[in-house]
């Protein structure tokens, strides 16, 4: 399958090249926004903007295909966003293949497809057809610009990459989860040239996230002293034990998924709890734990949880306990 990297198409949509159809595939919301935003005043230049959103989970096949078809006397304008094309069924899969082919003139159709790959026939047509464009959350690298970027829109143009670097790491999960808190930072100061002497751990959030990828990063490189320091202090002052088991599941797992899985293509995740420093990471973790040690680690994890809601064990207790078995005990 072959797709066309997100900074090209959008370079091409600036440019005024514009298509009947335009094929988003990928998780990141703020991307998928971006590009669409930009469409529309292209479209309608400052005139009413005629957007249909259309959703197989909320509409019928048959009433998509209908308000794909309609005729507007006026010859107006139309923007049509479908959301999940892979829920359409049934025969009006192939109408929707001849309506790919042959879209209505002054009509645009966005599909936006959240997931990677064609694993079925239909979206293989319709990749075919219509190269998707990339739309996932770009990897820590790619953040720094977008970073500079979000800080240019708030008048800031020189950022030091010490500070890049230190909000990527807590906020680079998703553009738009960077783009809040950088925006939340500028708020909050006076002076730009404040910035380097900002204590991120002030916002909400940034001192728990910073410490949970800390603590994950001393647990994949079984660092005992730092993981229990980490680790009894995320669970005495920012969340509990209960609330870290999902992120401690998640992150074994994804080593267990790596183990079995290492050397072949791997799809991304469109969600994940772990920052994207930790699972840049994964495969280094890898290969400090044998499978069986995971194992391990999962099962110990899945009694703390019946522990959890079964007793009064203290959250300290649990993850000290956890943490000693899994790196000392194996």
């Amino acid at each position: 399958m072959k797709t066309i990297p997100f900074d090209i198409a959008y370079k091409r949509l600036k440019q005024n090249s514009l298509s009947p159809i335009y094929f988003l595939m990928g998780e990141d919301q703020f991307l998928q926004q971006y590009f669409i935003e930009e469409l529309i005043t292209l479209l309608f230049k400052g005139k009413t903007v005629n957007k249909t959103l259309l959703i197989p989970d909320d509409m019928g096949s048959k009433e998509i295909m209908a308000q794909l078809m309609s005729i507007d006397l006026f010859n107006d304008q139309k923007l049509f966003i479908l959301i999940n094309p892979n829920g359409l069924k049934g025969k009006v899969r192939d109408e929707f293949i001849d309506f790919y082919q042959n879209p209505p003139v002054n009509s645009t159709l966005v599909i936006i497809h959240n997931e990677f790959g064609a694993k079925n026939k239909f979206m293989q047509s319709l990749s075919a057809l219509s190269n998707p464009i990339t739309c996932f959350t770009p990897f820590e690298n790619d953040m720094v610009k977008w970073s500079k970027l979000f800080f240019n829109k708030n008048g800031i143009s020189n950022v030091s990459m010490e500070i890049l670097n230190s909000i990527i790491k807590i906020a680079g999960d998703s553009l738009n989860h960077l783009k809040n808190e950088i925006d939340k930072i500028v708020i909050f100061i006076d002076d730009p040239s404040e910035l380097n002497t900002v204590d991120f751990s002030q916002y909400s959030g940034w001192k728990k996230k910073s410490r949970e990828y800390e603590f994950f990063n001393f647990l994949g490189q079984r660092e005992l002293k730092e993981s229990l320091r980490l680790g009894i202090t995320l669970v005495s002052q920012d969340t509990t034990m209960m609330n870290l088991l999902y992120p401690l599941t998640e992150f074994f797992q994804d080593l267990l998924f790596f183990k079995i899985f290492k050397g072949t293509n791997q799809v991304r995740k469109s969600y994940t709890r772990l920052s994207p420093s930790v699972n840049k990471k994964i495969p280094n973790y890898a290969e400090k734990f044998t499978s069986k040690e995971i194992v391990f680690a999962l099962m110990h994890l899945g009694k703390i949880d019946a522990k959890l809601k079964t007793s009064r064990i203290k959250d300290e207790s649990a993850i000290t306990e956890f943490v000693y078995r899994t790196i000392i005990s194996g």
